[in-house]
């Protein structure tokens, strides 16, 4: 109704001024965190009925498993790492209500360099400031700038698990923004120096956070089984196996190879570096190119000078190399660019007799790639600036330009990207036509000399349909490309000239004549590296920092990889993501893009944490490589260890040595155990858990390990296991914003999971974190949402606890009309009246939203229905039964379904009201999604409920309407005086039985000129009916026709039929209550239209607007 139109949807705009409220939530939330731990509540089982199978066990008792990537404990969990699990925890909730075993296992990330890399730094810190870590006077202004940082923290005693790092600031990052060492890092979090010396022991982060981690989780409500939670890497010795069982299955499946590859490279590590070993750079792959030498045939005067100047030069033949994509378009090379203000070297190359002019970190690339004379050394002989090279000529191989090109200035020429050194294909590269285009009209301005351009022009390499054999002039002409400045038409043209050319392109020239580019593109490369007149060359797509602080290159070695990308396990892959569910059609196109392009990758290095490769111990494998079926680990690692290094042994007594590869072969794959194995009953019980829990339902996660971690493991499962047991669900989320702005402890807009808990409480952080977004983009976390949902959740409390003293009394006197507070509440033994079954109706569709968003994982979508809209409704009810009093049996089903509703996102508060307050003896996690919903919505009583709200709404603005008009100069003598909406007043609405005939004219043109099979109108026929009807005349019927095409657009040819679902008088008379209590009108009268007989005056002008579903309205002073 419109103006009984509750706020619940908005966060009220509001600072929580004293705790007391928080407070008495937060008590509410530790005393339930606490009974579920002891009774151990989250910690679930297969069922023990050995005499069923497996099918029959889940057919009998459906189970679902839901996963989160494990974190790594190299720090707290922040809000973001909370967003994330949220996803999970609240389909736990979800999938409890649906009566389902419901797993949510959790572990902790250790493998890789990040913990080593951050304890080295600390060893290293030590060695510099000592044990109090002071640092030295050279270093004063640093050491001021740490002091007024650290001196703003409330820094006390060594933070245990659950305790708070918080400080005095009121965000978390302002502590550690701009920390320049490892141990200010630290010391931002509240560690005490003498704790800090201690994380040079890389042992001690693995002991450290995890139990913080725990603890936080746990601060958050979360439904873990710890039970089954563990550490990576040999630290636990059950994880080791199982880890070393599968990488050792896929060497010899031969998915794992050795060979010479490309792979991201630390030299500072001196082993490849891998996605979350870097600091910065994630996703950054190795780009291919082809590098084309250009022998110089003769320098510039400056270049000559500088060239014979270095006499390591004498007697060696000098190449500039310029990296190509497109090497099968080197037939049409007029010249070659470099950047005037870029220097290059001139480094001594594999052969003894070959220089490269490059620049610095090309030559770095290129001597970890077998192109220096020792690998990974730099020999630069010297350097020499860009417009000292600028006219010298050099051989461009396959060009029709025989004798030579020249060198040329090019602006935007980076040294960051390629080699410094730029190709010049003027038919097929944009660039390079704008470029050779503005040199040839204004030489003197670029200061060159104009024979060096005058001769040389495009020539046809290739042909493709939409622009011919010379695209890049095509295309410069159509984009309405000037110069080499326009660069955004520049880019434009670049994509449309690749693409066309590679997917469309026939080769016009040379010994591959006729081929398609896409052919012809390998075979020119190989040629002209078979010729020596090119080399292979790779560097990474952009800037890769390691976390040991370095700049990373592309290095050519001998290394073990995964044969991702080999078609045959492509295509089973792609199977598998066929099969799942991804939850969002932007999820699947993420994946299908990464299957296309995902190659091999490098899965062992030197040095790090992790578990050794079974096959060559002086390596580990890799973080990304350890990490792909876990999952299953899952589903026995509680029968294997009770601790999360495993030194506690589970209850079956099975210990890590007796988990060798037979037994990981039989427990997951089902292969047969050696006659006589000492555990075989043991096993058996494992092989029953895994059988029963696997696969994963759903996995979920943050967009950023699409590109890796989540294709691994989609790629690993089909390799491992088969059909039934691949996953089935794969869920991403975006990234989380705090306050509309990216986290960032460098600017001090950051909050990690414990603050927002200790700030919050857990069900308001938990809400905020489910308003936030649900979708690929980013998602963002108000902390006024969540501030707003403190207060919501204290005084819906108290709300409910008053509506249960009424639902009580009025159980002992049901025939009598009862109050609480402020609730009222019509006799239990009083028939439904029509505004108690629209309430009705409304609940179940609120109700089935909800547990459609729910099932959907759309949480946002799930508390505006289950919550949000709700309340609304409550509201709504409670005003238009002022007069009368809300039903006992309605307000206990609006309570139940509201505890029930907000379960799954806000635990507590509703474990509070079932057991607390409702009187209910078992948890509410163990309770049910209502099992009296109908299948579908009650239309006709939601479209009574819609009218009610349009015809209240309708009276509200009557009423302001007649006061606005009796304000104005003369209206008062007509109007007997100026309105008064609070004064005596009468109401009179006129309900009308048929629609008027010109409408129903329209209607019946519309539906003549309809197309069913299309869906369409035809406009022409519908203009041409009307004005033969004389329709036109009428100013109403053109708009009256739009909207009646928009609704049949909408709800499709039904809703040519205006035929109310729903008796207009019944609920009109059911609103007169409302009308004269709340709207205070002393009379209020429903003039039928059908039976009144002849109006006259005010009636009858107040009646002719009236039409069925949309009663006129006359409101008058009494």
């Amino acid at each position: 109704m419109g103006d009984m139109t509750s706020t619940a949807t908005t966060p009220a705009n509001v600072v929580v001024r004293n705790t007391a409220k928080l407070d008495a939530l937060m008590e509410i939330e530790k005393h339930w965190q606490a009974d579920w731990k002891e009774n151990h509540l989250f910690e679930v089982d297969m069922p023990e009925e050995d005499d069923l199978t497996a099918e029959e066990l889940l057919a009998k008792y459906p189970k679902w498993m839901g996963t989160f990537p494990y974190p790594y404990m190299n720090g707290s969990l922040h809000l973001g790492h909370g967003f994330s699990v949220s996803k999970i925890e609240f389909a736990t909730g979800w999938e409890r209500l649906k009566g389902k075993r419901a797993l949510f296992p959790f572990g902790f990330h250790v493998t890789g360099m990040p913990i080593k890399a951050s304890a080295d730094k600390i060893a290293h810190e030590l060695e510099m400031f000592g044990p109090n870590f002071e640092v030295p006077k050279e270093n004063e202004d640093d050491s001021k700038i740490l002091s007024e940082k650290v001196a703003d923290m409330s820094v006390g005693a060594t933070p245990k698990a659950g305790a708070n790092f918080g400080s005095k600031k009121t965000k978390v990052a302002a502590k550690s923004g701009g920390a320049k060492y490892q141990f200010q890092l630290m010391q931002a979090q509240g560690i005490p120096n003498e704790e800090i010396a201690k994380f040079a022991d890389t042992q001690y982060w693995l002991k450290y956070y995890p139990p913080i981690a725990v603890a936080d989780l746990n601060s958050l409500g979360c439904k873990i089984d710890w039970r089954r939670a563990f550490l990576t890497t040999d630290h636990n010795p059950y994880y080791d196996s199982f880890a070393r069982w599968q990488f050792q299955r896929l060497y010899e499946m031969e998915k794992i190879k050795f060979g010479k590859r490309y792979t991201v490279w630390s030299a500072k590590d001196a082993q490849p570096c891998m996605d979350h070993d870097r600091q910065s750079g994630e996703g950054v792959k190795p780009q291919e190119y082809t590098g084309i030498k250009l022998e110089v045939l003769q320098w510039s005067e400056q270049g000559s000078q500088i060239a014979s100047a270095i006499p390591e030069l004498a007697g060696k033949r000098v190449f500039l190399v310029a990296a190509t994509l497109r090497p099968e378009t080197m037939y049409g090379q007029t010249n070659c660019f470099v950047g005037t203000k870029l220097e290059y070297g001139f480094f001594l190359s594999d052969k003894v007799d070959e220089v490269y002019v490059v620049s610095e970190g090309a030559a770095r690339n290129m001597a970890f790639q077998s192109m220096s004379p020792e690998n990974g050394k730099v020999v630069k002989l010297g350097t020499i600036s860009g417009l000292a090279i600028i006219g010298s000529k050099v051989n461009a191989p396959l060009s029709e330009y025989k004798d030579g090109v020249y060198v040329l200035p090019m602006e935007n020429v980076l040294a960051t990207k390629g080699t410094g050194v730029v190709t010049s294909v003027p038919s097929d590269s944009p660039d390079d036509y704008a470029a050779l285009r503005d040199l040839k009209k204004k030489p003197e301005y670029y200061n060159i000399d104009p024979k060096w351009v005058e001769a040389f022009n495009p020539i046809a390499v290739l042909s493709t349909e939409a622009y011919g054999e010379m695209s890049a002039p095509t295309l410069c002409d159509k984009l309405k490309i000037n110069s080499q400045k326009d660069r955004v038409q520049l880019a434009e043209a670049k994509e449309a000239a690749y693409k066309e050319g590679f997917y469309n392109g026939t080769m016009s020239i040379g010994e591959f004549k006729g081929l398609p580019v896409q052919v012809a593109k390998q075979m020119v490369r190989a040629q002209l590296i078979e010729c020596h007149d090119a080399v292979p060359y790779a560097e990474p797509e952009g800037l890769v920092m390691s976390r040991s602080g370095d700049e990373c290159v592309v290095a050519l070695c001998d290394q073990w990889y995964i044969t991702y990308g080999e078609e045959a396990w492509k295509a089973l892959t792609k199977k598998c993501l066929a099969q799942l569910n991804t939850y969002s059609d932007d999820t699947r196109t993420q994946f299908e893009a990464k299957l296309d392009w995902l190659n091999e990758w490098a899965c062992a290095r030197s040095f790090g944490l992790g578990s050794k490769v079974p096959w060559e111990e002086s390596l580990v494998i890799e973080s990304l490589s350890d990490s792909t079926i876990y999952m299953s680990y899952y589903t026995v690692s509680h029968l294997l260890h009770r601790s999360l290094d495993g030194s506690e042994i589970g209850p079956l007594g099975i210990t890590a040595e007796d988990m060798d590869y037979f037994a990981w072969d039989y427990v997951l794959l089902g292969k047969d155990l050696p006659s006589g194995h000492s555990k075989a009953a043991e096993l058996a019980e494992l092989r029953r858990s895994y059988l029963y829990w696997y696969p994963v339902d759903i996995r979920s996660s943050a967009k950023d390990l699409v590109q890796n971690h989540l294709t691994f493991f989609m790629y690993i499962h089909t390799a491992m296991f088969p059909e039934r047991e691949w996953p089935r669900g794969i869920r991403v989320n975006g990234h989380l914003l705090l306050n509309s702005e990216k986290m960032s402890k460098s600017t001090g807009n950051s909050l990690s999971l414990r603050e927002a808990c200790d700030r919050y409480g857990a069900d308001a952080t938990r809400i905020a974190l489910a308003v936030a977004g649900d979708s690929m983009e980013d998602a963002n976390f108000e902390e006024e949402t969540a501030e707003a949902e403190i207060l919501r959740l204290f005084n819906l409390k108290e709300w409910v606890t008053d509506a249960l003293v009424a639902l009580a009394a009025s159980e002992k006197s049901p025939s009598e009309e009862t109050r609480a507070e402020s609730v009222f509440l019509c006799p239990a033994s009083a028939p439904f009246t029509a505004l108690d079954r629209v309430f009705d109706a409304k609940m179940d569709m609120y109700t089935l939203a909800t547990g459609a968003a729910y099932e959907a994982t759309m949480y946002r979508d799930a508390l505006k229905n289950g919550m949000y809209e709700f309340l609304n409704l409550r509201d709504w009810y409670r005003e238009a039964s002022a007069a009368t009093g809300m039903h006992p049996t309605l307000l206990r089903k609006w309570i139940n379904r509201q505890v029930i509703q907000l379960c799954p996102v806000a635990p507590h508060w509703c474990e509070h009201v079932w057991r607390t307050l409702m009187g209910n003896t078992t948890s509410i996690m163990n309770a049910r999604w209502p099992t009296d919903l109908p299948a579908d919505v009650d239309h006709a009583l939601i479209a009574a409920g819609d009218y009610m709200t349009k015809l209240t709404k309708s009276v509200y603005d009557a009423e302001a309407s007649l006061q606005k008009r009796s304000k104005k100069k003369g209206a008062k003598e007509a109007l007997n005086g100026e309105f008064d909406p609070n004064g005596p007043k009468t109401l009179d609405i006129f309900v009308a039985c048929k629609f008027p005939q010109w409408q129903e004219d329209v209607i019946s043109v519309l539906k003549e000129c309809f197309d069913v099979s299309t869906a369409t109108f035809n406009d022409k026929a519908i203009q041409e009916a009307l004005g033969q009807k004389g329709l036109l005349k009428n100013k109403k019927a053109m708009p009256f026709a739009q909207v009646t095409k928009k609704r049949v657009a909408l709800l499709g040819p039904t809703a040519f039929d205006r035929a109310l679902i729903f008796e207009e008088i019944d609920i009109l008379n059911a609103l007169v209550p409302y009308l004269k209590n709340n709207r205070g009108y002393s009379k209020v009268t429903i003039v039928d239209l059908g039976n009144a007989g002849e109006l006259t005056g005010a009636l009858a002008t107040a009646a002719e607007s009236a039409v069925p579903g949309e009663p006129s309205l006359l409101v008058a002073k009494a």
